[in-house]
């Protein structure tokens, strides 16, 4: 899609665009996906091999993207594809983005709703059964879980449960800044999500339910095993993402390799 914006010439002559180097228009384009989830796993469609080509042109890209299996969830299909143009849509050298699904028994309709802007329920007028943002929500709160869980683990080895489950957001904030990469991490995911589920302040809660209550000493166990069990549901499907992904890789199909321009799919 063409966006209402242009990018002003620089001094000298010639277009902004002709003055950034490809690789790092290309660098730029990657990092921009690297911001889009799979929202059922919450890794990157970059870290989980999704990205099959990323076409750039002198002011435009061409993402063509390619799932695990045929039959993975149209839902979330659409989702990732309409994250993907939206993240690359913001880079200032782009002013005409498409992403293409690839191999899928709905790319069709997901790449030609995607293209022209329409809403799951339009592109699958009939059919669709559960509202996005329900869909939406619903992974939000496992990766917030799972993102916690983490946390927690690495955090209640080193300092212990209570100290750990007393620290507030602003600790949350310090440990963004911890001197372990893995803590570091953990910390960084997991505030990126925190800050947007009700806290309200710096002394607020830092580990807190799904329902907004700070998660107890005296709860501690029983949360842990809860929230253990979904990070555990996710890691399982991530791998099997990667060996379904593997397989498809090492036996492609023909006609639907990144080298070509029909959609492929379902065509209604």
């Amino acid at each position: 899609m063409r966006k209402a914006t242009s990018m002003p010439a620089p001094e000298g002559g010639g277009t902004a665009v002709d003055t950034i180097p490809q690789d790092d228009r290309r660098a730029a384009v990657v990092a921009a996906l690297d911001t889009v989830l799979d929202p059922e796993l919450d890794e990157p469609v970059t870290t989980m091999g999704f990205i099959e080509a990323i076409d750039l042109g002198e002011a435009s890209v061409e993402i063509t993207f390619r799932l695990p299996t045929f039959w993975c969830s149209a839902n979330f299909a659409f989702l990732m594809a309409s994250d993907m143009r939206c993240a690359v849509e913001q880079l200032p050298f782009i002013e005409t983005a498409s992403v293409r699904l690839v191999d899928h028994f709905a790319a069709g309709k997901i790449n030609r709703g995607v293209e022209a802007g329409l809403g799951f329920a339009a592109i699958f007028s009939g059919e669709a059964e559960t509202d996005l943002d329900e869909i939406r929500q619903a992974f939000r709160e496992r990766a917030f879980l799972g993102r916690q869980d983490r946390l927690l683990e690495l955090l209640a080895a080193r300092i212990g449960v209570d100290a750990t489950l007393a620290m507030t957001v602003a600790d949350l904030v310090a440990c963004s800044r911890h001197e372990e990469a893995d803590v570091r991490g953990a910390a960084t995911r997991y505030f990126a999500m925190r800050r947007h589920e009700g806290a309200a302040s710096a002394e607020a809660p830092a580990f807190v339910t799904l329902a907004g209550v700070a998660v107890a000493p005296a709860g501690y166990a029983a949360h842990r095993r809860m929230i253990r069990s979904v990070r555990a549901a996710a890691a399982a499907n991530a791998e099997l993402c990667r060996i379904y992904l593997a397989a498809r890789r090492s036996h492609p199909v023909p006609g639907c390799g990144p080298e070509h321009r029909q959609d492929g799919g379902d065509d209604d």
